[in-house]
């Protein structure tokens, strides 16, 4: 796929706002999410909501799965607390802090996984969203329904769509992952996709890649498709862990905030022995496919006109218009790259018939906007 881009960014740190100190986990290795609100409220208003919320007043639950708060610590300025997930297995930490602003209160945050994770699904995100989220946002208020604005920072991901789910949610989330697949039908009518034939590795990898269209994914939400490229290059030799070539992705939100993986997703081939098809992940964690890696197959790509279509694997979900991957971490997506920055509508008309003759649903792709990007990322 390409590259989980946000789903990594807790090893950045982009500086675009000022968030909260982080509480700290025992785990070398563990998910993370620090963002900022800016409320139109009150501090009072939204301190006294949190904690409403933590302590269960007027029978308000976690709609994260159930889960239940504990408050550790609290002052005027401060809240410190605790997250048990539904299932009773982790615990998580989060501290609160609130300033008066002059449009009325800045809260900052960060909650951490006191546990060997990597992907956390949006849960650090959520065990503070879902303390003051409002009406609007799905979910319930129990004193205030605040008005406020989101910044996040170093974060695992940050999906609000997993933070409220109703029981009806709930019940077709458990038939899309759960029955379907048993009864055998998940993928009964997408047909299996096809790789570029006489794929050469080398030269994909010749050149940055800028991407036209794309799928939102957990990682990669429709909020960051301005300024989205890609760029590959081979390892001299194979990684400890098996990866031979080094994946260096970048996006930015409307605002031009910056997301960029760095030097910390890496790619190998899979299994197949198919030159097209690889594996993508963290460089640091063991490859294991499903887990830490997912499937980027090249399903077309030509050197002279310069473009290809990638998959992140086969789609499984069929729809009305075709079929379509998912569109969480792995096993997810479907992107346009072009070698040129500039849009060329015959050349994305063009991959879009190919995608659409592999039995692709074409509505998932939406355009991303590569103008005003900046000197620095054009050929």
């Amino acid at each position: 796929m390409f590259g989980k881009l946000a789903t990594y960014t807790w090893l950045l740190a982009l500086p675009v706002a000022v968030f909260a100190k982080c509480p700290g986990s025992a785990s070398l290795v563990h998910a993370k999410c620090e963002l900022t609100a800016e409320f139109q409220n009150s501090c009072a208003d939204v301190h006294e909501e949190v904690l409403a919320r933590m302590n269960g007043a007027n029978g308000w639950a976690d709609p994260h799965n159930g889960g239940s708060y504990s408050v550790i610590s609290s002052t005027d300025t401060t809240v410190d607390g605790t997250r048990l997930t539904g299932n009773k297995k982790y615990t998580d930490k989060f501290e609160l802090t609130f300033a008066e602003s002059s449009n009325g209160c800045t809260v900052s945050g960060c909650s951490e996984s006191q546990v060997f994770s990597v992907l956390d699904m949006s849960t650090n995100y959520c065990n503070q969203y879902n303390l003051f989220c409002n009406t609007a946002g799905g979910c319930t208020k129990v004193k205030h329904d605040l008005q406020y604005t989101i910044t996040t920072g170093s974060c695992m991901s940050h999906d609000q769509s997993q933070c409220v789910v109703t029981a009806a949610e709930k019940v077709a989330r458990w038939s899309r992952t759960q029955l379907i697949p048993f009864l055998g039908r998940s993928d009964e009518s997408c047909p299996a996709v096809h790789t570029q034939d006489n794929f050469d590795l080398d030269s994909y990898v010749s050149g940055k890649w800028f991407i036209h269209q794309q799928q939102p994914t957990k990682y990669l939400p429709k909020e960051q498709n301005f300024c989205v490229y890609a760029e590959y290059t081979k390892m001299a030799k194979k990684s400890l862990l098996g990866f031979t070539v080094q994946v260096h992705n970048y996006a930015q939100e409307a605002d031009g905030t910056p997301h960029d993986s760095g030097k910390n997703i890496c790619a190998m081939p899979d299994s197949s022995k198919d030159p097209a098809k690889l594996n993508v992940g963290p460089c640091f964690l063991p490859p294991v496919s499903g887990v830490t890696t997912g499937p980027y197959w090249i399903l077309a790509y030509n050197a002279e006109e310069g473009y290809a279509l990638v998959s992140g694997g086969q789609p499984t979900i069929k729809t009305p218009d075709g079929c379509k991957t998912g569109s969480g971490v792995n096993g997810s997506g479907l992107w346009i790259f072009s070698r040129k920055q500039e849009r060329d509508e015959d050349l994305l008309n063009k991959v879009r018939a190919i995608a659409k003759a592999q039995g692709f649903d074409l509505s998932v792709l939406n355009d991303v906007d590569q103008t005003n990007c900046g000197s620095s990322i054009v050929l």
